[in-house]
């Protein structure tokens, strides 16, 4: 889903591909921290697609509805100028719907991935800031885990990485947890783990705004270095139904690793703390990790049909369900074990099934 449009200001005759809006994202109590900022760009057409030194740290470019392949058509080649320093990163390819955690930036450059080709008119490229970090002066919490079937890993709550607040929907609830879904982000892995509760702030701004979603779609985020950020509201222990993997959201869990793991292997870290996860979504309703289920795809998803059944892993990745890359190859790859970490602290309830 699409959001609607907002009105757009030229820049100047010399960059007239270029329209710019400002936006604030929800709102929020007079006593609760900014709520993340949003700018977006769009193209009519030209080989580079540039701002007006606009502060953000994280961006999305979406390709034009009428563009085959929707908004996650097309990869682009995008560079950020670091707030401060005026120093530029280097070229990254980014792929058509998904973030890139750009840091603290004032101006940002896309181009076109074929060197010699032009953007596609409409492209939109949306950059958030995310704001202050609600609790600026605590420390990074860990995931913690004591080994023992059906206990809760140490999970951050919405309102300690700042979540937006609004008056939306009400949460949907499924019945159980029969399944997670594993995702990957797609953005940079250079991102410090201090920032983690920022860019959960921005994939819940990029959500609200370019996806048109009522809440961040993920139940869980976890970042590399193993800490566990609640995800959609409604309850961290409740069977919250998320926007995660379409055709099978509901009676499932959508946990998102920060970073992009098409070549490079999720840190362990992060690989223990979904294991840790899972044991505990699974397990409080009696269900082995490293089993397999029957689900029924709700709709058509481009990949199976509405009411089309498919028998999956208990943890799976996206790509199991849907025609996406997701997790990435390497953390794809990295399932077997996690699934197998998930089960052992199970192994005494299911006689090592």
């Amino acid at each position: 889903m699409r959001t609607r449009g907002f009105p757009l200001t030229p820049l100047t005759a010399a960059l007239s591909c270029l329209l710019v809006t400002v936006a604030a994202v929800g709102t929020e109590p007079a006593a609760a921290p900014p709520q993340p900022r949003a700018v977006t760009l769009t193209s009519a057409g030209a080989p580079v697609l540039t701002d007006a030194r606009t502060p953000f740290s994280m961006l999305a470019v979406t390709a034009p509805a009428d563009l085959p392949g929707g908004p996650g058509a097309g990869t682009y080649r995008v560079r950020a100028r670091q707030r401060g320093s005026g120093h530029w990163s280097p070229w990254t390819v980014v792929e058509g719907g998904e973030p890139w955690w750009a840091g603290p930036s004032d101006a940002v450059q896309v181009r076109p991935a074929d060197a010699g080709g032009e953007l596609p008119a409409g492209l939109r490229l949306d950059l958030v800031d995310p704001g202050p970090d609600p609790r600026p002066a605590a420390a990074p919490v860990p995931a913690a885990y004591e080994r023992a079937a059906g206990s809760r890993p140490r999970i951050v709550p919405r309102d300690g990485w700042g979540a937006a607040e609004g008056p939306g929907e009400a949460a949907v609830y499924g019945r159980d947890v029969k399944a997670v879904f594993v995702h990957h982000t797609a953005q940079s892995n250079d991102y410090d783990c201090a920032d983690s509760p920022a860019v959960v702030r921005g994939l819940q701004a990029l959500h609200l705004r370019v996806n048109g979603w009522k809440d961040l779609g993920y139940n869980y985020v976890v970042d590399k270095c193993g800490t566990v950020f609640e995800g959609r509201a409604g309850g961290s222990g409740r069977p919250v139904t998320g926007a995660h993997t379409l055709g099978f959201n509901i009676d499932t869990v959508g946990v998102a690793v920060i970073g992009h793991y098409t070549d490079v292997e999720a840190p362990p870290e992060a690989t223990a703390a979904v294991a840790r996860l899972a044991a505990w979504a699974l397990g409080r309703f009696g269900h082995n990790p490293s089993g397999t289920v029957e689900l029924t795809a709700s709709v058509g998803n481009g990949r199976f049909r509405a009411g089309e059944r498919v028998t999956v892993e208990r943890v799976s990745g996206h790509r199991d369900v849907f025609a996406t890359e997701c997790p990435g190859t390497a953390l794809y790859r990295q399932l077997p074990a996690v699934r197998a970490e998930a089960a052992d602290p199970f192994s005494d309830l299911f006689g090592g099934r």
